[in-house]
């Protein structure tokens, strides 16, 4: 190859580089300028959407689909009643703890617990053999010094004997009469008698056990006599009155009664800083017992015919209880207001309105998004 054609080889491929170079440069300028329309387009949209929005924002007259849905309750006039509840439990005053007086060993127990009793009934007896014996043995001591006293008796009174003869017999005689006396309730004392009709809570003692002067052995109940105490926080003393009707909840046995206060506790308790009360229930359900616990739900606040609305409707705004109002516009939908109220006594659901709401206003009790004043929703 000759230096000519070199030259010529090299000035082709330095000519094509260059060419392919142009093209390239080319083809980057039309690309960004196709972007350069594209991102035109895009903040044309967005400007008219942002205009939408702000023409919206000024006249809510001029509602669409994207308002926010509520769901709106009548404001209404009625009674508002809001009761104390506290946790009461069922006790008896004639619930007693008997034992024997003397001590012996368990011959027989003839109750168990649940079983009804009646009164004089024996629930547990104890040996008494040897306290029998000697009383059998007294008693022929007795016989013997009786017919010795008649004896000299009759004959004190022929003149036949001294009369320290008589009186000796007859202090003997008198002496085993006592003794006798004395045998007899002793064996009485070694059976537990029921003092009352009621039922058997408690059986604490076994057959063939010693049991002590004084131990525990049954424990009887007087179900006809049953109330409930509770204690009240120092708050509500001067709420809590006798007399008052109150409702007794039993969750175990599926009851609820009526039942009255029959005392209020003087003394607030120092460590708890309550006082007690007894509620006497109308009646007593067979399944109640002492020791079953109870919800105990006291009047507190009774307002005939005032302004009540749902709990869900209250707002706080900067501090101030508020609400939102519907102003209907068309069939769906309205126009929401913010209003404050002032509020009264409230319960767990409903809240009392003494100023700011009228009955048959509508308040926004749920609302899909948040709420202006003036804004336009749907319902």
């Amino acid at each position: 190859m000759d230096a000519r054609t070199l030259f010529l080889g090299v000035c082709c491929l330095v000519s094509t580089i260059v060419v392919a170079g142009c093209s390239s440069s080319q083809h980057d300028i039309e690309a960004k300028r196709r972007r350069l329309e594209q991102l035109r387009r895009e903040l044309a949209r967005l400007q008219q959407e942002v205009a939408r929005l702000e023409a919206e924002l000024t006249n809510p007259q001029s509602g669409t689909a994207q308002d926010p849905s509520v769901v709106f309750e009548l404001v209404e006039r009625g009674v508002l009643q809001r009761a104390l509840e506290v946790q009461g439990t069922v006790e008896s005053r004639t619930t007693v703890v008997l034992s024997a007086k003397v001590g012996g060993t368990v011959v027989a127990v003839h109750v168990q617990p649940g079983e009804r009793v009646q009164r004089g009934q024996v629930l547990v007896e104890l040996d008494t053999e040897v306290l029998r014996r000697t009383l059998a043995e007294v008693e022929v001591q007795r016989e013997l010094a009786r017919a010795l006293y008649e004896k000299y008796k009759r004959a004190w009174e022929a003149q036949a004997v001294a009369e320290v003869q008589y009186l000796s017999a007859k202090q003997q005689w008198e002496a085993l009469e006592k003794r006798v006396a004395t045998l007899r309730e002793q064996i009485a004392q070694s059976r537990i008698v029921a003092p009352f009709a009621g039922i058997v809570d408690n059986v604490l003692v076994k057959h063939g056990e010693f049991l002590g002067p004084g131990l525990p052995a049954v424990r009887l109940v007087n179900g006809s006599n049953l109330y409930v105490a509770a204690d009240i926080s120092e708050a509500y003393v001067g709420v809590v009155k006798p007399g008052e009707r109150v409702e007794l909840v039993f969750p175990e046995t599926a009851d609820t009664l009526a039942g009255r206060i029959r005392s209020v506790g003087q003394a607030i308790e120092p460590r708890t800083r309550t006082f007690r009360i007894e509620v006497l229930p109308e009646r007593i359900p067979s399944g109640v017992r002492p020791g079953l616990h109870c919800q105990v739900r006291i009047p507190d606040v009774s307002r005939p015919q005032t302004v009540i609305i749902p709990l869900a409707a209250l707002q706080q705004r900067s501090g101030v209880p508020t609400v939102f109002v519907v102003e209907p516009r068309e069939a769906h939908s309205g126009i929401v207001r913010q209003r404050s109220v002032r509020l009264g006594a409230m319960t767990v659901e409903k809240a009392e309105v003494l100023a700011g709401l009228q009955p048959g206003e509508r308040v926004v009790v749920r609302s899909s998004g948040e709420l202006r004043d003036g804004m336009r929703v749907r319902f």
